[in-house]
């Protein structure tokens, strides 16, 4: 069970499990009821504000000169310092995937994470990796998982958001930097790969997303998840 402490307003609370909690609402104003330095990790992928809902597509090509067309919604901007602020005010560590867009808001860190996915296509479509900044004082590691288009190692289905995470990668966080029973939050759940994780690895988890209609992918990702594991 989540800590009593947090004592979740009916109003945001959209879906529970026996591990964790999805919130639906705006992170900055739920966080701010949140003890200090409750949560043993935040885990997250905030948005990164670099024009893609403008663009109303993702990815520079692929093999046959497409992009992937998204629907325009309210997530691809910029966040600012208050959500840092309050991230690092709840939990005593830290996971934040797009570090490269965020740099003026961290502190140097030994730490860096490195989401390898070895894009062997003759026209590259996305990044070849994905950067995240930790709080640890460790070596920095790199993660091998193969995730451009159709061409994935996992067998999991695309969900409609743009940046979905290949659970993998954030099984190897979790499975790295905690225990189980460890408290996990994600103030930017998007169609809930954290939360999955979570449930898969017996840790507890707090989910918070703005937007609905993610939180209804996430709601259907976790009902499944349950069924798998009874």
């Amino acid at each position: 069970m989540i800590d009593k402490d947090f004592n979740f307003p009916e109003k945001y609370i959209y879906f529970k499990t026996k591990k964790g909690v999805l919130l639906c609402g705006d992170c900055l104003e739920i966080m701010k009821k949140f003890p200090e330095n409750r949560v043993d990790l935040v885990l997250t992928d905030p948005p990164y504000g670099i024009g893609i809902t403008k663009q109303k597509a993702i990815g520079g090509g692929s093999i046959r000169g497409k992009v992937k067309q998204i629907n325009t919604v309210n997530w691809d901007r910029k966040i600012n310092y208050d959500y840092f602020s309050l991230m690092f005010k709840v939990s005593k560590n830290q996971i934040i995937w797009g570090a490269n867009y965020y740099i003026d808001y961290l502190y140097p860190t030994r730490c860096m994470l490195v989401w390898y996915k070895r894009d062997k296509l003759p026209i590259r479509s996305f990044a070849d990796c994905e950067i995240a900044w930790t709080s640890y004082n460790k070596n920095s590691m790199v993660f091998n998982c193969r995730w451009d288009g159709f061409i994935r190692d996992s067998r999991e289905r695309k969900t409609g958001h743009p940046t979905q995470k290949a659970l993998e990668v954030f099984k190897w966080c979790i499975k790295e930097f905690t225990q189980e029973g460890n408290l996990i939050l994600d103030p930017f759940l998007g169609s809930g790969t954290t939360a999955i994780a979570c449930e898969k690895l017996n840790r507890r988890w707090i989910g918070i997303e703005l937007n609905a209609e993610y939180c209804n992918i996430a709601r259907q990702r976790l009902k499944n998840v349950q069924l798998q594991l009874l």
